[in-house]
């Protein structure tokens, strides 16, 4: 009996030695007041059409020591589209382009990070617009992480930049005048839970 509860005490210590080396990823919340999805398209080939997307929210879980094992959720609402011009938000937001009322979220899952540098990696995941899904890789830049002004909280800063075809996702309209490639920039600031 004393062998047995002297092995279950050496497991215990065991586990809890090696407990910090799975404790190192931390939750990030999207701080949603400082996160703005922006976009680009090409319009008739005169000039570009830009936008964000101001509504957002999502979990990054950072691992600092393994960034490779780190992932994002993030879900974009489609009705915070604003270009600058109420009458073209709307037509966007329509059912001719991005149904925002039969798909009103647009998603990001990620599935593997490759770092590529000191504070560089890409990120593939699932992205899912209008109701389609589709792999997607993202260039990530950590810009900061760090306590900040606004409280003791550890706070991570990232600039995301990438490119999406419209098509791919079952948004063809206006093809030939409006292209087919979406340029994306993403400035999000995430707060540890």
């Amino acid at each position: 009996m004393k062998r047995l509860l002297a092995a279950v005490i050496a497991g215990a210590a065991l586990t809890a030695a090696a407990a910090p080396a799975f404790a190192a990823e931390v939750a990030y919340k999207l701080d949603t007041a400082h996160t703005e999805t922006s976009f680009s398209i090409d319009r008739f080939g005169f000039t570009s059409i830009l936008g964000i997307f101001a509504k957002s929210e999502g979990t990054i879980w950072l691992d600092e020591a393994a960034p490779e094992k780190s992932r994002v959720e993030a879900t974009v609402s489609v009705d915070s589209l604003l270009t600058a011009n109420p009458t073209r938000d709307e037509h966007i937001k329509g059912e001719r382009w991005l149904n925002a009322a039969k798909s009103p979220d647009m998603t990001f899952k990620s599935t593997k990070v490759v770092k590529t540098g000191s504070d560089t990696a890409k990120v593939t995941g699932d992205m899912t617009i209008m109701g389609v899904t589709q792999p997607v890789t993202l260039d990530v830049k950590l810009n900061k992480i760090g306590t900040g002004p606004m409280g003791p909280k550890k706070m991570a800063g990232f600039t995301i930049t990438g490119s999406i075809s419209r098509k791919a996702f079952g948004s063809a309209g206006g093809a030939g005048a409006i292209g087919d490639t979406v340029a994306i920039r993403i400035e999000t600031l995430a707060v540890a839970q």
